[in-house]
């Protein structure tokens, strides 16, 4: 079925990326997935966490990002909410959080249940403290270490072999420094000795994650296996499209299949999107694609992307789009250092990449449509 705007828990075409990761999360290696958006990285994130069939946390650091600032406090609510509420259930206790309300709200919650239930000193001082400080949102320096042990204690405690804790979007905590300067630090000076927790990260700004994750004066230099989750292969693409307009009875010939491959190529959730218009709009392939640029999805999405840029990345992309979506630094202004600057910008956002011989290109081709025409 074609699905757009939604992870899934079952991606088309990722059954070898979603055994490997499982695995590494059965077997405690850590693991970085990176991939630009609409790729599919969550899906593909989310299927490996249920074929592992292990207890888990799910958090995306995005969802506590506001423009170029993050609520620390929020984020540490909801990680020690989540981490807290699971691990006791786990154990047959049951806690109970109003979901729905703010993290804080589910933290108070959280702290009352846990005195009538089963208490572990340790982890009620922990979570009393934390309570304290984030309702006054005060500093979390000295707590952060055993708020980051707290899946590894109660594993331990309750008898849990193994843990998973996901963070989508990880490299959005590189704006907690503002609260947290040396919060990478923190967590991988915990996070090597957790012999009962795996964890698994995903980002899809590819300039900053391999700044974070690949620099040798990172905390997190060669912590993570890291797998870099790339288009669906034409071959694949096709499948999918063709299995889709089977399931819902429409017929499309190939030519047409292989003009929505050349267009947005293998990009999971552009697929997804041509397919749910020819289906719901009973339009031809041909129709679809001569106005995706103008469709509100498209728009809301790629105009989303683009208000995270500089003018002068904007500038510049717009000029490497007419060019077809590849080219030289020297074919893109007169400013030399304005230009690199930009491209500079354009790769940490997942937007561009270098290729050999000094060549750029714009990952997504939707994107060089879209600024063609606009």
């Amino acid at each position: 079925m074609f699905v757009y705007g939604v992870p899934t828990t079952n991606p088309f075409g990722r059954e070898r990326e979603i055994r490997i990761v499982s695995n590494f999360l059965r077997s405690g290696q850590p693991v970085g997935l990176m991939g630009v958006r609409r790729v599919g990285k969550t899906s593909l994130l989310l299927a490996s966490l249920r074929q592992a069939s292990l207890p888990y946390i799910y958090l995306s650091a995005e969802e506590f990002t506001s423009g170029k600032s993050f609520d620390f406090h929020s984020f540490i609510s909801g990680y020690v909410v989540s981490v807290t509420s699971t691990l006791y259930s786990l154990a047959g206790y049951r806690v109970l959080t109003e979901k729905g309300r703010s993290w804080l709200r589910q933290l108070r919650d959280l702290v009352g249940a846990i005195k009538v239930t089963f208490n572990i000193p340790e982890v009620s001082a922990t979570l009393d403290v934390t309570l304290e400080k984030v309702e006054r949102r005060k500093r979390l320096e000295e707590e952060l270490p055993r708020i980051v042990d707290l899946p590894q204690i109660m594993a331990e405690k309750f008898g849990v072999p193994r843990v998973v804790i996901a963070v989508d979007e990880f490299q959005y905590l590189n704006l907690a420094k503002q609260s947290m300067p040396n919060i990478f630090h923190v967590l991988r000076s915990r996070w090597q000795f957790h012999t009962r927790v795996s964890y698994v990260i995903s980002g899809s700004l590819i300039g900053m994650m391999n700044e974070l994750l690949n620099s040798r004066d990172q905390p997190f230099y060669q912590f993570f296996y890291l797998m870099k989750v790339g288009p669906l292969p034409p071959d694949v693409s096709r499948d999918f499209l063709r299995r889709g307009f089977e399931h819902y009875g429409v017929r499309v010939g190939e030519e047409e299949i292989d003009r929505v491959v050349d267009y947005v190529d293998g990009l999971p959730a552009w697929l997804n999107l041509v397919g749910l218009k020819v289906v719901s709009e009973g339009k031809s392939v041909n129709q679809v694609l001569d106005t995706l640029t103008q469709d509100i999805n498209v728009v809301n999405a790629i105009e989303g992307d683009l208000r995270k840029l500089s003018p002068g990345a904007r500038s510049v992309l717009k000029r490497l789009a007419m060019l077809g979506g590849q080219g030289r630094p020297r074919d893109l202004g007169d400013d030399r250092w304005g230009v690199v600057r930009a491209l500079q910008q354009l790769i940490r956002y997942g937007i561009v990449e270098r290729e050999d011989e000094g060549n750029y290109r714009i990952v997504d081709p939707l994107l060089v449509h879209y600024l063609r025409g606009n």
